[in-house]
């Protein structure tokens, strides 16, 4: 599969739907933007699937599926502090129901029957609006360190700590998932822009030059962490408002 920098095109997509007909012509719109798709009938694997695949954009979910309906496996999603993006679509349309599933967690909402390539531009409004929005943080302070990412300028106190390029995203990406825990397959795809299971050190390369300049302390960082296992996180940092 390609990869690609621009937030309009998805790379992997979950549709958790029971009648395959609809599953699959969802898909084929999916498939033509470039995206790698994934279709699970059964709302108990789908729910195993996103709480265990590193590296998913967004998920189609259906409401009425064995095992569990789209609405329970929102909810539980969002329980257990899962914040992958999700469209429910439902053969019932109304308010109510519109409501019930958007106050479960959803992201959105689509009666049957709907048109796929609204389904589609609706995902990429979503997926647009999470990972480039402008809930994304401008300007973050880093122990005495103050970072703005408009200018790409970062001064400890007065002095001005130079950071390459590939700091910056890594730093900017980590800042925007507020201190979760990154994986290297997420930063692989949206930083680097590479393939999700590339294995390369380049992210802990990084990781580790943003700990010798932003941590007082490298060998006891408070900042920039590791988390085993899984890539890394921004611990203890402040989010300017301006």
């Amino acid at each position: 599969m390609n990869y690609t920098s621009s937030p309009e095109l998805l790379s992997r997509v979950l549709i958790a739907e029971d009648d395959d007909a609809i599953a699959r012509a969802i898909g084929r719109v999916f498939e033509k933007e470039g995206a790698e798709v994934t279709i699970i009938n059964n709302g108990h694997d789908a729910a195993h699937l996103i709480q265990y695949e590193d590296l998913l954009d967004i998920a189609i979910v259906d409401v009425t599926m064995p095992g569990m309906n789209g609405i329970a496996l929102v909810q539980q999603l969002r329980e257990f502090g899962c914040h992958l993006p999700v469209i429910i679509v439902s053969g019932s349309d109304s308010v109510g129901d519109r409501v019930r599933g958007l106050e479960a967690g959803a992201d959105d909402y689509m009666g049957k029957p709907f048109n796929a390539h609204e389904l589609m531009t609706r995902a990429k409004a979503i997926c647009r609006r999470i990972h480039y929005g402008g809930n994304q943080p401008t300007k973050i302070q880093v122990g005495k360190t103050i970072c703005d990412f408009r200018t790409r300028t970062a001064y400890q106190d007065e002095t001005l700590v130079h950071l390459t390029p590939l700091e910056w995203d890594v730093l900017r990406h980590m800042a925007f998932r507020k201190g979760h825990a990154v994986s290297r397959s997420e930063f692989n795809v949206w930083v680097l822009r590479v393939p999700h299971d590339l294995k390369t050190r380049t992210i802990d390369r990084h990781a580790y030059a943003l700990r010798c300049k932003l941590d007082e302390d490298p060998l006891h960082p408070k900042h920039i962490l590791k988390v085993h296992g899984v890539g890394y996180r921004l611990g203890d940092f402040t989010s300017i408002n301006e």
